[in-house]
């Protein structure tokens, strides 16, 4: 299971501390599982769940755009809510510097999440990105199209760049390092877009097309995108945000999917047999992530079904329904 940016603006930290607060704190200065509540049994009904941690943990007093840094409780609470890993490479990586980026990393291997994206040394950096489930073996190949003009300490320290013949090569590296399956997870697009750009789009192909992974998904924009099945590999666009509260809300800052791909061995090796996507919309005020696919629980009932049908068109552009992509329905 995949999600979009874990993306803490000033509203969101505001919000969490109230909640600590009103909860006796319990030690705790924040408290973002009310946010997350909605999120949790789509999480647990995954055997893996990645998160794309955006913002990079830092030291009161915390900041919000351009310059994000959050507290280090919110990588205890995705591990509670149980995601096993979040990939680390965006274009905010480095608004901290190293140090923010090394406090990011160890805030969430201190919670038993796996990392990768950005590191702490280069033989992390060079070690395979691999996640071990169940004895299968996951690679996940992440980058980032651009650290906002930052320049990090290292050329090593983020993984950059939307080339394709370089992710191709690093599926490959983790492939021939015992990966049964390879994922790329590319924080790239244009932002508050419904449509790929034609780069982005060239590139998703190309990575489909290559056999060097398995799925392809997308993150950054903010937005949903289409999902479109390439070469019989599955390539979604954008998952837009998972968490978020942006200084201007819109409709589709507000919006988002998580997306499951089951994965079936077979004589060839590994390969998705099912996908799945729940579309969520963000509440105002307190913001809590909403599935709007069935009965909604924390948002109006006339906006969830305005959500769902602009989701649902907006995941089929590319005719991804009659492709096979179906409503992850939990049991």
């Amino acid at each position: 299971m995949v999600s979009g940016d874990v993306l803490l603006h000033p509203q969101l930290l505001d919000e969490a501390a109230a909640a600590a607060q009103k909860s006796g704190g319990n030690g705790k200065d924040f408290d973002f599982q009310p946010l997350l509540k909605g999120l949790k049994p789509y999480v647990q009904d995954a055997d893996v769940a990645l998160c794309n941690m955006e913002t990079p943990i830092g030291k009161p007093p915390y900041s919000g755009y351009p310059i994000f840094t959050v507290p280090a409780q919110i990588a205890n609470d995705l591990a509670v809510i149980g995601y096993d890993g979040c990939t680390t490479a965006s274009n905010h990586t480095m608004d901290d510097g190293t140090q923010g980026a090394v406090r990011t990393l160890d805030a969430l291997q201190s919670n038993d999440l796996f990392t990768t994206g950005s590191y702490r040394s280069k033989s992390e950096q060079q070690a395979p990105p691999i996640l071990d489930s169940h004895g299968v073996k996951l690679g996940i190949i992440a980058s980032t199209y651009s650290l906002n003009g930052m320049k990090a300490d290292a050329d090593w320290r983020v993984d950059t760049g939307v080339n394709a013949d370089r992710l191709i090569q690093r599926a490959k590296q983790a492939r021939n390092a015992g990966a049964d399956i390879v994922v790329a997870a590319v924080h790239n697009g244009s932002e508050y877009s419904t449509r790929p750009t034609a780069s982005q789009r060239k590139l998703g192909r190309t990575l489909a097309a290559s056999g060097a992974f398995d799925f392809i998904y997308m993150h950054h924009t903010h937005s949903v995108l289409p999902i479109e099945k390439y070469e019989g590999k599955w390539i979604v666009y954008g998952v837009g945000n998972s968490v978020a509260k942006h200084a201007t809300p819109t409709i589709l800052n507000r919006e988002g999917i998580s997306v499951k791909a089951t994965f079936k061995q077979g004589d060839e090796g590994w390969s998705v047999s099912k996908l799945q996507y729940v579309p969520h919309q963000l509440s105002k005020a307190p913001v809590k992530w909403c599935e709007v696919a069935t009965e909604p629980t924390c948002v109006p009932t006339k906006d969830a079904k305005a959500s769902l049908k602009r989701t649902q068109e907006t995941v089929n552009a590319f005719g991804a329904f009659e492709d096979g992509l179906t409503s992850w329905q939990l049991p």
